[in-house]
């Protein structure tokens, strides 16, 4: 009888621990489902009223260090549109200005809610990241110093050359997988890159064609091939979102198309381009 009893209660025990167990798992995987997100979505946003938004802000006219009333602020096309994000969703905007490449850093460990960078969707980010409709369509442009220009009037007479860009962007991409014996020089900023085109470290760079006029612009030595337009084979910028914000993306299209239609993107466009140069 006493047998009967023991094994009556071990296997009440086993089914016990089995429940439990896959109790433990689902309440396990809830969690994690709930915390894909976290405190960056629309909800948890507008909860604590700010938005956090993510930037390299060497990057004129999308986003640019300035003087404003005798303070350094960041300013630029981009700016200008995480301002009306920010209004439209009723919230604060703080900034974090950080290096480009550690950005979608920022994003999947949720320091981020938002990244504004000039950024193009490629199918790499698009595994780390959500991207919003394409805001901005721009095409790539070659940056000499004056006293070279006569070296460069194609896009062959690149083969072979020192080529500046910014890591982790496109333009990394395309030059080294596009131009032939390039010796790429990947650089943490723009203005890096200006100042080794300036002082012959460099024999050219590559970048984004309004940031290569807007730095050909503010120096005197430096300037835009003409001519040599490249097509860098993505469609465009967009705002990069951390990976599963649906909510947020679809929110974010709305505002975005919103400002289209109003004619504020060329407006913002027209002046961060003005202020930049």
């Amino acid at each position: 009888m006493k047998k009967k009893i023991s094994l009556f209660i071990a296997i009440i025990l086993i089914l016990s621990s089995l429940v439990a167990g896959c109790g433990t798992k689902e309440e396990v995987n809830s969690e994690k489902n709930g915390s894909e997100v976290g405190g960056n979505s629309l909800e948890e946003i507008k909860k604590k009223g700010k938005l956090v938004l993510g930037t390299s802000a060497d990057y004129p006219p999308f986003e640019f260090h300035t003087m404003v009333d005798g303070k350094d602020e960041i300013v630029g096309f981009d700016i200008e549109i995480a301002k009306y994000i920010a209004d439209e969703l009723g919230v604060e905007l703080e900034i974090k200005d950080m290096e480009f490449d550690k950005l979608l850093g920022g994003l999947s460990t949720g320091m981020l809610d938002i990244v504004i960078a000039g950024m193009n969707p490629d199918p790499e980010r698009e595994k780390e990241a959500n991207f919003t409709d394409i805001y901005y369509e721009a095409n790539l442009s070659v940056l000499v110093n004056k006293e070279d220009a006569s070296q460069i009037n194609k896009l062959e007479d690149l083969n072979g050359k020192s080529i500046g860009v910014q890591i982790g962007t496109t333009q990394e991409k395309f030059a080294k997988t596009e131009i032939k014996d390039a010796d790429v020089k990947s650089l943490s900023t723009n203005p890096d890159i200006a100042m080794n085109l300036k002082t012959k470290k460099i024999d050219c760079a590559i970048m984004e064609a309004p940031v290569a006029e807007s730095f050909a612009s503010s120096n005197d030595n430096l300037m835009v091939v003409e001519g040599v337009n490249i097509d860098s084979g993505s469609e465009g910028v967009a705002i990069a979102l951390k990976k599963g914000n649906d909510e947020l993306t679809v929110k974010l299209n709305e505002i975005l198309a919103e400002a289209k239609d109003k004619g504020l993107m060329d407006k913002w466009f027209i002046e961060a381009d003005k202020h930049s140069n």
